[in-house]
């Protein structure tokens, strides 16, 4: 490994996770997400409604998890239940789209160094589709 690269890694400070903020057009819900840490997030695979765990995981407000939302308020056992009857599949999916993106898992996340402008020209493209 050369100097400058010992160099650079030394020079990475960790940062915070990041977080975003996301809108459930059809509920006018707003929800704030977390980055998740990397083992926080490869357990989850394979867990049934993995998608749900993950969204659950993530979520810093609201408090899915308040049992007065999803026990009083919802009726429900658990808060995985009260997601299942608030958002619909396809809600679901696109904020789990918006989890991965937030966790690294992006068109653009790692690029080749010898990638030429026509190159970063249809990444770019590529990213602009996925968020429409």
């Amino acid at each position: 490994m050369k100097k400058e690269t010992v160099r650079t890694l030394l020079d990475i400070q960790p940062g915070e996770p990041e977080t975003t903020r996301v809108r459930v057009a059809r509920l006018g819900l707003e929800i704030q997400l977390k980055e998740l840490p990397y083992d926080k997030l490869t357990s989850l695979r394979g867990v049934e409604d993995s998608n749900l765990h993950y969204l659950l995981s993530s979520a810093v407000e609201p408090n899915f998890r308040d049992k007065a939302w999803y026990r009083e308020h919802m009726g429900c056992p658990t808060p995985v239940d009260a997601l299942k009857k608030l958002l619909r599949p396809g809600e679901v999916t696109a904020l789990v789209r918006r989890l991965d993106r937030l966790n690294g898992y992006a068109p653009g996340a790692v690029l080749d160094v010898e990638e030429d402008l026509s190159g970063k020209a249809i990444q770019d493209a590529l990213e602009d589709l996925e968020k429409n």
